[in-house]
């Protein structure tokens, strides 16, 4: 039962992932938490694990639509490996409670630009290596790593909206390019969680391979959606996660 339990989870972590271009932790992490028993650290830890094969899926299936951005997601590689690194090494000694508000308010700033923002298009036209936007597709690794290995995500709620409001990428351009470079950061968190006992390879795995299945399905929905109607999606995901951040932190004092 614990295990169909796990493909269930995993296979509705899948879709979304396919659909908004996130690794799925957001939800995936309050669930293991709450019907699984797990701890916080152990839930974020195998969060990550499930996701590297999750957003490995989804992110083929925008690859073979076009809409993975190589180049830029080289750099945010990078950044991503780095922060992922030193997020877990960290993740012991920063306050949780305040981590979870900072991060709540932003996904409530995000969401309303994200709500309120025209679509932008044309992120063929400004893809180059100039240095600042080198740095900036660094920096933004950077911050998704970081977390990724402090809050058990994969750090596409935070690097999508990047791509699309300050580098000019499509929702879908932005979708599957944050897929692609989920797939290291996330295994990196994983690992690095592994080495303190937190990470759960053998429920990733399951949820994992049952996200392959659903991540495609999400991403067949996406790319027949139109790019206003998934960013208004995604602003509410993250208003509703934001909730979910505040409620849980609230209930804890």
């Amino acid at each position: 039962m614990r295990l169909l339990g796990l493909a269930a989870t995993g296979l509705l972590v899948g879709v979304l992932s396919g659909l908004l271009g996130i690794g799925g932790g957001i939800v995936l992490v309050p669930l293991l938490v709450i019907a699984f028993a797990m701890s916080q650290k152990r839930a974020q830890a195998t969060s990550l694990a499930a996701i590297t094969l999750t957003a490995l899926a989804g992110a083929v299936s925008y690859a073979v639509a076009g809409n993975v951005v190589l180049l830029p997601a080289a750099a945010i590689v990078v950044g991503g490996l780095i922060g992922a690194a030193v997020g877990a090494e960290i993740v012991h000694r920063l306050p949780e409670r305040a981590l979870r508000v900072i991060f709540a308010v932003l996904m409530v700033v995000v969401a309303l630009r994200m709500a309120l923002a025209p679509p932008v298009e044309g992120a063929g036209e400004i893809v180059h290596l100039a240095p600042l936007v080198v740095t900036g597709y660094v920096g933004s690794g950077l911050l998704m790593g970081l977390l990724s290995a402090l809050v058990g995500v994969g750090g596409g709620i935070v690097i999508v909206p990047l791509l699309i409001l300050a580098f000019g990428f499509t929702p879908h351009e932005a979708q599957g390019t944050s897929l692609a470079v989920m797939v290291p950061i996330s295994l990196m968190g994983a690992w690095r969680h592994a080495r303190r006992g937190y990470t759960d390879w053998r429920s990733g795995l399951v949820l994992g391979l049952a996200g392959v299945v659903g991540a495609p399905l999400g991403s067949l929905l996406a790319l027949a959606l139109a790019g206003p109607w998934l960013q208004r999606i995604f602003a509410v995901v993250l208003v509703l996660s934001a909730i979910q951040l505040v409620v849980r932190v609230v209930r804890r004092r």
